[in-house]
């Protein structure tokens, strides 16, 4: 029997978590699946950012358009009819939505949509009760977004199935001495200095100006030594917050700890650089950043929001606090500073072995393959 179409379909590939995830979902299906690519744009072949995941000949399919619509729509209906996938599997809510859209005038026997983040939108939140109908099953990475699902949108809970994020636990390792003293240079870090790290786009979303906040509380109390810097990587994607961030640091006195880096392709050196991570965010689905720390052995402070599926373990891989509350950041902050660097190596350590238990790929490998055949012997496919 020939293997099983699967149409993997996204935006774009540029840098973020669910690009990378769709890239790793391609590498594992194992052979009586089919997978193949499909994104918007005409250039987008030359803004793929995870090139090291991607397979040859990938992606087979643009459909050459900037913004999805009436043309988009046409060309992805002539695409199902071409390729006649027996899955078709969307990433992201924009893709979601025209994805399903496509899928009502293009049989597919099963339809796989999943939704990546929180706050989706008034658009976008909406069309999900509307259109729920048409996935077989709405994935989701997070409990945050499952209940957000459940609670706003009104999806059937039935419909929805939390399989997590891979981790590539070979890509991203704890540091050999040598490998630490290499990335540490490269950014410039010097020995005496404790760096933290905030891995993200300048946004809203991550809280950079909360963080800020917290530091500024430190400063104040005498905690925040003149060693400790905090390093931002990620893109400018909001340039107004983007502006904001540095005029903000400066006002409140921190911007001598702060350093802003050019979004990075290989974050594995960053981690391996870095003391700790900080992530403050005000919503998360499931942040790859943390896992990505936790697996090199790096541990972090984070908030709740950015912690709904307890990636990090309060007091013992790092530090959990309540979502806004920026004194009881800049107190965690604080402690993560005052840690000595054993202290601080001994609780990345754990958050290693956490995630490794947890969220290893061949178990979210296994979920999401053992989904695939589930909808196929249902539809009697098999």
């Amino acid at each position: 029997m020939p293997p099983h179409k699967v149409l993997l379909f996204i935006p774009h590939l540029q840098q973020g978590g669910a690009e990378r995830q769709i890239l790793e979902l391609m590498t594992r299906l194992p052979a009586r699946y089919a997978p193949t690519l499909c994104l918007y744009g005409a250039d987008e072949k030359d803004r793929i950012h995870y090139k090291d995941y991607l397979q040859p000949g990938e992606p087979r399919h643009v459909l050459g358009v900037d913004e999805m619509g009436p043309v988009g729509l046409k060309r992805l209906v002539d695409l199902l009819k071409a390729e006649r996938p027996t899955i078709l599997h969307s990433y992201r809510d924009k893709a979601n939505f025209w994805a399903r859209l496509a899928a009502l005038a293009v049989p597919v026997p099963i339809v796989l949509t999943s939704v990546r983040n929180r706050y989706q939108g008034p658009f976008y939140g909406p069309a999900e009760f509307v259109l729920q109908r048409k996935s077989d099953r709405v994935l989701v990475n997070s409990v945050g977004i499952q209940e957000e699902l459940v609670n706003w949108s009104r999806v059937d809970p039935d419909k929805i199935q939390v399989i997590n994020n891979f981790i590539d636990l070979d890509k991203f390792q704890p540091p050999t001495d040598a490998a630490r003293r290499a990335a540490r240079q490269h950014f410039g870090i010097a020995d005496h200095e404790v760096a933290l790290i905030l891995p993200g786009r300048l946004a809203v979303q991550k809280h950079q100006l909360g963080l800020g906040l917290a530091l500024a509380y430190l400063k104040r109390a005498g905690r925040l030594p003149a060693n400790v810097r905090l390093l931002l990587a990620g893109r400018k994607r909001d340039k107004t917050y983007s502006r904001l961030v540095p005029t903000w640091y400066q006002a409140i006195g921190i911007a001598s700890h702060v350093t802003y880096l050019d979004p990075i392709a290989d974050m594995a050196p960053l981690y391996h650089a870095a003391d700790a991570l900080v992530m403050p965010s005000l919503y998360e689905g499931l942040p790859n950043a943390v896992l990505e720390a936790h697996a090199c052995a790096l541990p972090c402070v984070v908030s709740h929001a950015a912690n709904r599926d307890t990636i990090v373990v309060d007091g013992s891989t790092g530090y959990e606090v309540a979502t806004l509350d920026h004194r009881g950041l800049a107190e965690a902050i604080g402690r993560m500073i005052e840690h000595t660097d054993a202290e601080r190596r001994a609780m990345g350590a754990r958050g290693r072995t956490h995630v490794a238990a947890r969220f290893h790929p061949d178990r979210i490998s296994e979920e999401t393959t053992a989904l695939y055949d589930e909808l196929i012997a249902e539809k009697g496919l098999a």
